[in-house]
């Protein structure tokens, strides 16, 4: 018998499966069910963040473009604003950091809701060679943030098309 024999975690045959979904996922799932079922049950609204918030421990989605001319990445960013992002090139990474706060309080003739989430967000993106980083630029719009890097002239004079010719 070998030692990974032993560790249950490090065999596929024992993931136990429920509709398709691992155990775990699906205990998840379960909690969420209840805790949302117990939160609807004294008419208060679910609280922000806990099941269908934006998750700032994960990395926000990005599209990543390259042409000739420039190279463009997109993050989706829903819920904050400029003023809480900070982006970064250097050392041929682009690094984009986001912090979000948000407060709010309800006050009803029956309860007082008060809620505070805080989340951080980070994405460090490889790039290529051959970028004029003095020349960088980003927006934000709706949520979506853009930012462009165009190729230095020297890198785009270096592109040459190859023409493909059928046989």
């Amino acid at each position: 018998m070998k030692v990974k024999d032993l560790i249950p975690w490090g065999r596929r045959e024992n993931a136990v499966q429920r509709d398709g979904v691992n155990a775990v996922q699906a205990l998840q799932a379960d909690l969420d069910r209840a805790f949302d079922g117990f939160w609807r049950s004294f008419g208060l609204p679910m609280p922000q963040g806990w099941n269908g918030g934006m998750d700032l421990e994960a990395p926000p989605r990005l599209d990543v473009r390259e042409s000739p001319k420039e190279v463009e990445v997109l993050a989706e960013l829903p819920g904050m604003d400029e003023k809480d992002v900070d982006i970064r090139v250097a050392e041929g990474t682009l690094t984009i950091r986001g912090e979000k706060k948000v407060e709010r309080a309800k006050e009803e003739k029956d309860y007082v809701l008060r809620e505070r989430s805080f989340g951080r967000i980070e994405r460090v993106v490889p790039l290529p060679d051959g970028l004029d980083i003095d020349a960088a630029n980003a927006t934000f719009k709706n949520g979506v943030l853009t930012v462009n890097i165009p190729r230095s002239a020297e890198s785009q004079s270096q592109v040459k098309h190859v023409r493909v010719h059928s046989a």
